[in-house]
């Protein structure tokens, strides 16, 4: 069958190539830890390999076939994998990423001027968008300036935004519109069955996706109520995909998975695999907070350490109750953590060897893979099963639950999690964490 909404592969590259260097330049804008990411060489030489014709058609796949897919179930070409048509495709979303590529190195060294240099996108003819209504990036935008305004006012974490900003932009690709007000019920629902039937993204996730853009549309209509959508938020009442979830004992680490790991910590140099395992199997801290500590977070109060888990320095948390103090259990005094600290230089302790940002979570997942193997153990979290064995070893110890929820920055939706908090509790924590008995090894 014909696709019914037809672009030529030069249309389809060049849109990808504006979402990406769009995104580029909205990261530049808020957050000014990305401009420290270098760009990575060995993935540029990929899409360079791909356009140059060097790559197998499995290889294209393995690098660009979801976004052929994407475009495919969009209804935007009839490419079918195997065919001249598909791997032009291909090729052509290689130069696009490639080109992308190059803009964020030359931004990277502070040039703003730079153009596509391959005749493919440089003699394209864009793809016009309707300019009717607000964009789905400037109700996002305008939500972020509502929720900052004022003396106390609450901004939109930047991660936040990036959640509703990336799904708002594969919505748009797959319709081939980023006009908000133009939804139509009947796309949510072919957006939905088309991301189910490619069968990359588990429900879970498609279901968020989906719910990212419907708040979205009702951010929309509450700025706008007579213009925006009158007669109501087109994709209410779509129905969206049911999913299963994992047990929390299937995916927190076992004692034994648990000690192996820790162990072979020990035959590490670099501090982020050393530590960063030790520090969450006793505080239950999510990795991608571990990653941002810093050696001024640790101070001393009554002859013992605590570290603190903060906004400080422009850093993120999940929420407003992730920020806490959370007291040096001794088995990692026992370990040697604090004379890492204490040795350290002033600033992050898990830095780059290039550069201080880098990205911790998924260096953490694959290492912890290569001693779990996911055909071993495919349901374990290698991240976040730390945060899940923690709450086990709290159960075991009888660590209170209040002490627990503080500890691990749970938020409970009860009123005394708004009072207190001052030093005077850190004692008391100390001997709740102190009730949890260390690994065996």
């Amino acid at each position: 069958m014909p696709a019914p909404y037809p672009l030529t592969a030069q249309q389809i590259a060049l849109r990808h190539y504006k979402i990406q260097i769009d995104f580029d330049a909205e990261l530049r804008a808020t957050d000014p830890r990305y401009a420290q990411f270098e760009v990575d060489a060995d993935e540029a030489r990929r899409f360079r390999d791909g356009f140059a014709g060097k790559l197998s058609d499995n290889d294209l796949h393995e690098l660009v076939g979801d976004r052929i897919e994407y475009a495919r179930l969009a209804g935007n070409t009839d490419a079918i994998r195997g065919t001249d048509k598909w791997r032009a495709l291909g090729q052509a979303l290689c130069v696009a990423s490639y080109e992308a590529m190059e803009r964020e190195y030359e931004r990277g060294e502070g040039d703003f001027t730079g153009k596509p240099a391959h005749p493919l996108l440089a003699d394209a003819v864009e793809f016009i968008l309707p300019e009717e209504g607000p964009s789905f990036k400037e109700i996002v935008d305008e939500e972020a300036k509502r929720r900052a305004r004022g003396k106390n006012g609450k901004p939109l974490p930047d991660r936040t935004a990036k959640k509703y900003r990336d799904a708002a932009a594969e919505f748009a690709i797959f319709r081939g519109s980023e006009i908000a007000s133009t939804v139509k019920a009947i796309e949510g629902k072919k957006w939905l069955e088309a991301m189910q039937d490619a069968e990359v993204t588990s429900n879970r996730t498609i279901r968020g996706k989906f719910q990212n853009v419907r708040t979205i549309l009702n951010w929309g209509r509450q700025n706008d109520p007579e213009s925006f959508m009158p007669s109501g938020n087109t994709l209410n009442g779509i129905k969206t995909p049911d999913y299963s979830v994992t047990p929390s004992y299937l995916r927190a680490f076992t004692l034994d998975e648990a000690a192996l790991v820790l162990s072979a910590t020990r035959k590490e140099s670099k501090p982020l695999f050393r530590w960063i395992p030790w520090l969450c199997a006793y505080s239950g801290m999510r990795v991608s907070e571990a990653a941002q500590l810093r050696k001024e977070d640790f101070f001393e109060s009554g002859g013992r350490w605590f570290w603190k888990v903060t906004t400080v320095g422009g850093r993120t948390l999940k929420t407003g109750s992730s920020e806490r103090r959370i007291p040096v259990h001794g088995a990692l005094i026992d370990e040697g953590f604090m004379v890492f600290v204490n040795e350290a230089e002033s600033g992050r302790l898990f830095r780059g060897e290039t550069k201080d940002v880098v990205s911790i979570q998924p260096r953490i997942s694959t290492w912890v893979r290569s001693l779990i193997p996911f055909s071993r153990r495919p349901d374990l979290s290698p991240n976040h099963g730390w945060r899940h064995l923690f709450e086990d070893l709290c159960s075991r110890d009888e660590v209170p639950e209040d002490a627990r929820n503080y500890i691990t920055g749970r938020a409970t939706g009860k009123s005394q999690g708004l009072y207190g908090r001052s030093e005077v509790m850190l004692p008391g924590l100390l001997k709740a964490i102190e009730k949890i008995r260390p690994l065996e090894l």
